[in-house]
């Protein structure tokens, strides 16, 4: 009997590395994947999410890595979904590690698929993201800070540990937290949010200014309109531009004032984005 199981076994595992040569030959890059080919491209997926290729696990993070080194997403988004659904828990420092240098901006559903393990397996997501914080390589610290604000619904366990990363070395880790700290984390602790946000706005890196004018536009004072109305004049166009959406719906004559002097900015998409924001209706208090 237990011969037989050993090639049952053995045989099932001969044939599920063969469907996934066969999704090997269905992901080789093309001109064009129409939609024939993500149809069965997406069959092969399903044969794969089986607990009974997990042996297939090294193979698998070796083709994640390579896709996402080749920037084919397709390719990738099949493969991170075969390594989810075939190892559970086991596959977040794979999928993680991918997100590092894949930051999911081309609307793809890796990011789906680490966010339903981090549902399944919430500790073991904690664990891993609280270790990438403590990275040398600003890459995974960034991955740390977005799975904790993934983790930490708003920012009731750990803000602390994301304010302080507003002081990190790396401006993109700092543009980062700032991005944070604007979101429903940041209600962890609103004033200790505002402050940082303030304080990123002088930032001597524009990626953080950009972030934090972006993230500072639903904070309605008039210190914030202030400040605002001072980035207006920002040397970075995007902080310009993202200072002018900030600016919307605000009454300060300040405020129209500053957007009506962007409407001549030297750079066309801030003055498309001042245009529009005046033309938008303003709620008085």
């Amino acid at each position: 009997m237990a011969g037989t199981d050993r090639a049952e076994n053995e045989a099932e595992r001969a044939a599920l590395r063969d469907v996934l040569s066969e999704l090997d030959a269905c992901l080789a890059r093309d001109a064009e994947r129409g939609s024939g080919r993500r149809r069965r491209c997406g069959l092969l997926v399903e044969q794969l999410r089986t607990t009974a290729a997990a042996f297939l696990q090294p193979e698998l993070e070796h083709r994640l890595a390579r896709h996402v080194d080749a920037d084919d997403s397709f390719a990738r988004d099949r493969i991170a979904h075969v390594l989810a659904g075939a190892c559970g828990e086991a596959a977040l420092p794979a999928l993680l590690r991918a997100r590092e240098t894949d930051r999911n901006d081309d609307g793809d559903t890796m990011e789906l698929d680490v966010l339903g393990l981090f549902e399944a397996w919430p500790e073991t997501s904690l664990r891993l993201v609280l270790g990438c914080t403590d990275s040398d390589e600003p890459r995974t610290r960034r991955v740390g800070l977005w799975g904790l604000s993934i983790l930490d619904f708003g920012g009731t366990r750990h803000f602390e540990l994301i304010a302080g990363a507003a002081y990190d070395p790396d401006p993109q880790v700092r543009a980062d937290v700032m991005s944070t700290l604007g979101s429903i984390f940041g209600s962890g602790d609103p004033q200790r949010a505002r402050a940082i946000l303030i304080a990123g706005t002088s930032d001597a890196a524009p990626e953080v200014r950009r972030a934090a004018v972006g993230a500072l536009s639903s904070v309605r004072d008039e210190m914030v309109t202030d400040i605002l109305v001072v980035r207006a004049g920002d040397q970075d166009r995007w902080v310009r531009y993202w200072a002018a959406w900030a600016l919307a719906r605000r009454p300060a004559p300040e405020a129209r004032a500053a957007l009506e002097r962007l409407t001549a900015d030297e750079d066309a998409v801030v003055r498309d984005a001042a245009r529009e924001v005046l033309a938008l209706p303003v709620k008085f208090a």
